[in-house]
């Protein structure tokens, strides 16, 4: 049977309230003074690592590098003739290869976000304006949340040399790349699958002849690699083979390069074995062989400018 009887309630007054905050307190100091022992490790914020290389283009070959939301990045890329003098072997005749004529290139790419820019450009080799544009799609993260580094680059490329008496469309070249890359400490690596197609190979800038084949299509293997000295000096390598069938007479292209960080600007001394200044122009002509002595002087100036944001 059920009792309907109501029971009184519980009501804590005098000595057992006084109990109960008495244990109530001790059991907080307990709690704190566990709490106090237990080991304390740093907050670790989990942002992208910056500075996985130190500019956009390590010598001719692109990087992961980005500029940053409303910044504009200048470029002046500069490479000379051969330092030994080429056919002749005097170096000193045409003083080592600053008399020759150098092949030029000034650059603007502007951030959008800190993942994506849009740029321009014009080489002056052939004449050629390339537009392109590059976003990374990952980001290393300094807790190796993300361990590497992934960008995609796309550039178009138009030929503007006069006097061919050719359609417009035959002026084009394509270009894509997919870089990975990863710092590890103060070295960075970085290998870049990459495809270029001219829609007419002689505008590439060879010497046709026709008992030679030349591709319109080629495929390379960007190899880029960075040693950071300290805050200030860096040395940058680089080694682009072309894959697969090549142009006739063209060689896989090298370089060395001395980075120097200034605070509002990065330097870059180089020697390399090819005079052009983007992938798809250095697979399709490069005929230098670094290691037998067929090398450039040139140099990089890139300076970062804060416009808006």
């Amino acid at each position: 049977m059920i009792n309907d009887k109501k029971r009184p309630a519980i009501k804590l007054r005098g000595y057992p309230l006084a109990l109960f905050f008495l244990f109530g307190w001790m059991g907080f100091l307990l709690a704190g003074s566990a709490l106090a022992q237990l080991p304390r490790e740093p907050v670790q914020e989990d942002r992208p690592v910056y500075n996985v290389f130190w500019s956009s283009k390590n010598v001719g070959i692109s990087t992961v590098r980005n500029p940053s939301e409303g910044s504009l990045n200048t470029s002046v890329l500069h490479t000379f003739g051969l330092v030994d003098g080429g056919e002749s072997r005097r170096g000193i005749d045409q003083f080592f290869g600053l008399d020759d004529g150098a092949n030029t290139r000034i650059g603007l790419e502007y951030g959008i976000t800190d993942r994506w820019s849009v740029g321009i450009g014009r080489m002056t080799f052939n004449k050629v304006v390339d537009i392109n544009t590059k976003a990374n799609i990952l980001r290393q993260t300094t807790t190796n949340s993300m361990p590497v580094e992934l960008a995609v680059k796309v550039m178009l490329g138009i030929t503007t040399r006069p006097g061919q008496g050719l359609e417009f469309s035959d002026r084009l070249s394509f270009f894509s790349s997919v870089m990975v890359a990863r710092k590890f400490d103060r070295f960075s690596l970085q290998l870049a699958p990459m495809v270029a197609h001219f829609n007419r190979p002689e505008m590439a800038g060879l010497v046709i002849r026709p008992e030679d084949e030349y591709q319109d299509q080629l495929f390379g293997l960007g190899v880029v690699a960075n040693y950071e000295f300290n805050d200030r000096f860096s040395l940058g390598a680089e080694y682009l083979p072309v894959i697969g069938d090549r142009n006739a007479g063209t060689q896989d292209a090298m370089a060395l390069a001395l980075n120097i960080d200034t605070g509002g600007h990065i330097f870059q001394l180089f020697f390399a074995s090819s005079q052009w200044h983007n992938e798809a122009f250095v697979m399709a002509n490069n005929r230098d062989r670094f290691w037998k002595g067929d090398i450039r002087f040139g140099f990089n100036i890139n300076r970062v400018f804060g416009i808006g944001r």
